[in-house]
Order: structure tokens, then C-alpha cells, then sequence
């Protein structure tokens, strides 16, 4: 639990009740004890506090004490510990709305851990302010930080272009002051955005320029990440054996360093595999373990997209209860403000109308939303993909709209490299 007992403000004008900032009485003392009472680890550590600076040195004893530390987040927080985050996310912005300012560097573990809260847009003002001081004090690794953590959030939001200005700022920096494991983070999220694309040589090329200076370094995190992503690209292009060789590298690694966050994602991509290589039983078994761990960790974006692929595997059955599991997903993703994978689970839920329920007319609608979240942020793949659902929704019933969803798909999929299904080829697309 986070108490404040009242900390007045730098200039002795405004006091803090542990709920908003007031007009201090004139008598109020220039300074106040912080309880910081740790439910994980016993006993109590009491912060006398003087100055605004005092104040954070408290907000970041607790966020260290739950597990927050630089980029790294707690493997699990319990009920009582997200009320804490909460309560020292608010006290936080309250010290900003005065004007009172924050080390950056403790910035950016409150925009961390609003991440990692789902609190997007909290998260984008903590980075943005950490960028202001970084650049005022000419801290190249902070402003390179900063430039990456405010790129995630674009991305989160679908806007890639955006993202990857702010990626290649970061790169730049991080190269031009020598940070290899910054410079391995951006190829990374580099990668990211043109796997999005559909760009998959590009991608796997940064995929593995980041894995080979995460191996140089014995960065073994950001080993596991690259794994990962490049797991990901060998299932975008159907080879599923490679892509379980680099996702069980990844969870071996993940389970090693006690990442469970990490751990989450690799039994996800697992699970997809599992799916894609027709065995729903083990994808659900895998997709419901990551699920655990995303929900005992409190990891919202990890939740969201445990229960959209648990809905999309429940299709080939139980379509009642695969509803369920993707409107829960599509609920914490426009909380958390995750456009990309919005788009995703709409298409699910379309499917879910079209198959549940025959209503073409509430599948189409489903598909368009998606369609145009896709268009929006320029994933190409699953903009084809999307177009494919509408050509099989409507080809019996309305071939000549089929055939027109099916002819723009297939001009994307061979613009973009990628086969076109068999069956089209042989229907003459």
C-alpha cells in the first residue's frame, strides 16, 4: 500500500492528501513521512521527504520493491500491488500537473510501469517529459531511451510510420555513442515494424543483426526476444518447424532468467504453431498456461492476446465460449489502446458471425472494421488476409463481390512476396 501523509510542495503551497493536491494551511510543516509498506517483502521503509526529489526517490523504492527496474517489469504483481502502482502513477502526474519535475530516468520507470498497467497514454507523457530533460542535459542513452519507449507506444496505436522515425533516432544515437545493446533493441523493434509490413527478408535481417550483438553481449533477454520475432517470421511463411526450433529457444531461455512476461509470449507462439499445425488441443493447452501467467502478472497486452488466440482456436468448436474469449480480448484491447491486434480480433469475431450465427451481414461489417484499422496502420499481409475472409464469405452467394475481394487479395499477396493459395491460383486469380 502507498500512504501519504501530507507532503507539502517544494514551495510550501500545495499539500498532498494522498488523494489530490490542496491550498497547504498556513501551519502546515515543509515536510512529511512516506509509508512505503512492501506486501511481498516484510516490514515497512519510511522516506522523510523535504523536496519534490525526496518524493520520487520514494515512488521509485516502491516500483523497485514490486519488481520494475530499468526496462524490466515484475514477473507478477499481486491485487493489493497494482493498487500500489496505481496510487504512485497518480501521485506522479499530481507533482506534474505543479510543475514540479521528476528525474528523467525516473520517468521512464513510471512510463514503464503505465505500460505495463495498460496505461498508454500516462505512459507517452512519462517518456515525452524524460525526452525534454534528457535533451536539456545532452543525455544521449536517455533521449535514445526515450525515443524508443515513445516508439512502442506509436506502434501500439498503429501508427508505423511514426514509429519507426522514432526507431531510426534511437538507432542513430545509439550508434553514434557506441551502445550496442541499444543499438540491438532498435534493430529489433526495427524488425517489428516491417514484419507488420509484410517486409519479412527485412525483418528477419534485423531479427538477426540484433541476435547476433545480444549473443556478444550475454544480453540473454534480448536473445530470447530475437528468437522470438525471428519465430515469428518463419510462421508468417508457413515453415512451422523452424519456427517451434527458434520459439522453444526462446521459452528455454525465458524460464532460465526468470522472465515471465517473456515466458508468457513464447507459450503463445507455441500455441499458434500448435494451431496452424492442426492440433487445437495442445495450441489451447499452451494458449491457456500463457494466459495464466500473463493474468497472474497483471501484463494486460499479454492477456489480451492469450484470449484472442484462444477464441481464434476455439472456432473449429466450442464457437460460444471462442466468443467470449475474443470480445474479453477486443475489451482490453481498445483499453489499452492496441490498434494492430484490434484489427486481428475483429476478423476473429467476424469469422464467429459468419460460422455461429450465418449473418453475413454482421461478419462483413466486422471484416470492414478490421479492414480499415489494417489500411490505417499498412499491414499488408493481413490486409490480404482480411480480403481472402470477405472472397470466402460471399463467393456463394454473391460471386461476382467474391471474385472482387479475391482478385484485390491476391494483387497484394504477390506485391508483397507471399503465395497465393493453391485454390486460387487454380480458379485463375
Amino acid at each position: 500500500m502507498y500512504m501519504a501523509d501530507p507532503i507539502i510542495s517544494p514551495d510550501g503551497k500545495w499539500m498532498w492528501t494522498g488523494a489530490e493536491w490542496i491550498p497547504a494551511p498556513p501551519s502546515s510543516s515543509q515536510s512529511a513521512n512516506v509509508s512505503l509498506q512492501d506486501s511481498v517483502i516484510s516490514g515497512d521503509v519510511t522516506i522523510t521527504q523535504n523536496n519534490a526529489e525526496d518524493i520520487a526517490v520514494a515512488m521509485v523504492t516502491a516500483l523497485e520493491r514490486m519488481g520494475f527496474s530499468g526496462q524490466s517489469s515484475p514477473a507478477e504483481l499481486t491485487p493489493s500491488q497494482e493498487a500500489e502502482v496505481e496510487q504512485v502513477l497518480e501521485m506522479s502526474e499530481q507533482l506534474a500537473s505543479h510543475g514540479i519535475e521528476i528525474d528523467p530516468w525516473t520517468e521512464i520507470l513510471l512510463g514503464n510501469a503505465a505500460k505495463f498497467a495498460g496505461r498508454t497514454n500516462t505512459a507517452q507523457q512519462h517518456y515525452l517529459r524524460a525526452l525534454e530533460t534528457f535533451r536539456k542535459n545532452s543525455d544521449k542513452e536517455g533521449e535514445a531511451l526515450s525515443l524508443n519507449n515513445l516508439a512502442v507506444i506509436s506502434q501500439l496505436r498503429g501508427d508505423l510510420a511514426e514509429a519507426e522515425r522514432l526507431h531510426r533516432e534511437s538507432l542513430a544515437i545509439n550508434r553514434e555513442f557506441g551502445n550496442r545493446q541499444g543499438e540491438a533493441l532498435s534493430l529489433n523493434n526495427l524488425g517489428e515494424i516491417a514484419r507488420i509490413r509484410s517486409d519479412l527478408a527485412e525483418a528477419e535481417r534485423l531479427y538477426r543483426e540484433s541476435l547476433a550483438i545480444n549473443r556478444e553481449f550475454g544480453d540473454r533477454e534480448g536473445e530470447a526476444v530475437s528468437l522470438n520475432n525471428l519465430g515469428l517470421i518463419a510462421l508468417a511463411r508457413g515453415d512451422l518447424a523452424e519456427a517451434g526450433r527458434f520459439s522453444r529457444e526462446s521459452l528455454a531461455i525465458r524460464k532460465e532468467i526468470g522472465d515471465r512476461e517473456g515466458e508468457a509470449m513464447s507459450l503463445n507462439n507455441l500455441g499458434l504453431i500448435a494451431n496452424r499445425r492442426g492440433d487445437p488441443a495442445e495450441a489451447e493447452q499452451l494458449l491457456r498456461e500463457s494466459l495464466a501467467i500473463s493474468e497472474a502478472i497483471g501484463d494486460r497486452a499479454g492477456e489480451a492476446m492469450a484470449l484472442g488466440n484462444l477464441g481464434e482456436t476455439l472456432t473449429r468448436g466450442d464457437l460460444a465460449e471462442a466468443e467470449r474469449f475474443t470480445r474479453e480480448s477486443l475489451a482490453i484491447l481498445r483499453e489499452i489502446g492496441d490498434r494492430q491486434n484490434e484489427a486481428q480480433i475483429l476478423l476473429t469475431l467476424g469469422r464467429i458471425a459468419n460460422t455461429r450465427r450465418g449473418d453475413l451481414a454482421e461478419a462483413e461489417q466486422l471484416f470492414r472494421e478490421s479492414l480499415a484499422i489494417l489500411r490505417e496502420i499498412g499491414d499488408r499481409q493481413s490486409e490480404a488476409n482480411i480480403l481472402l475472409n470477405l472472397g470466402d464469405i460471399f463467393y456463394d452467394g454473391d460471386k461476382e463481390k467474391g471474385d472482387h475481394y479475391y482478385t484485390e487479395a491476391v494483387l497484394i499477396l504477390r506485391d508483397i512476396g507471399l503465395p497465393v493459395p493453391q485454390v486460387l491460383v487454380d480458379g485463375g486469380y
